[in-house]
């Protein structure tokens, strides 16, 4: 009669293996997630500048993304829209992730601003890790366009 099954000394090798494993990619792992959430956070926030200028354009409103410490706390941003020279948030503030702050802003007010016919402020906004490894982000005014270098 043949058994079949898997023996406690077969395990325990598959388990010394997994453990082996793991320790060498776990230093690696630890060096990779501040450059992670720092691409995170620029695409994140270029993708709430798209946001704001699709919005702009089709509902004929001028919508900004509001970058000012004083006005949605230190490395956090929000959504805007005006209603005839009322800005109204368009959700809640929105931080970055933990390790990522904004370390230069050259937009007006600290604002990128939307116009209904897809120009905008023009300006960069430079984010850093802990690391020191930096994303900038560049609007160009005369179409509004949003890149990451």
């Amino acid at each position: 009669m043949k058994k079949k099954g898997v023996t406690l000394i077969e395990l325990v090798v598959i388990m010394v293996i997994i453990g082996i494993a793991a320790a060498f990619f776990a230093p690696n792992i630890g060096a990779w997630l501040p450059n992670y959430r720092l691409r995170s956070a620029a695409r994140d926030i270029v993708s709430t500048m798209r946001t704001a200028q699709i919005k702009a354009v089709s509902t004929n409103l001028q919508y900004r993304v509001n970058l000012n410490p004083a006005d949605v706390g230190a490395n956090s941003y929000r959504l805007e829209r005006n209603t005839g020279g009322v800005w109204i948030n368009e959700g809640p503030a929105q931080s970055l992730p933990t390790g990522v702050t904004i370390v230069g802003n050259t937009l007006p007010n600290q604002r990128a601003e939307f116009n209904q016919n897809s120009t905008s402020s023009s300006g960069n906004l430079t984010l850093q890790n802990t690391r020191g490894t930096e994303r900038r982000l560049t609007i160009t005014p005369s179409t509004g366009r949003v890149t990451i270098q």
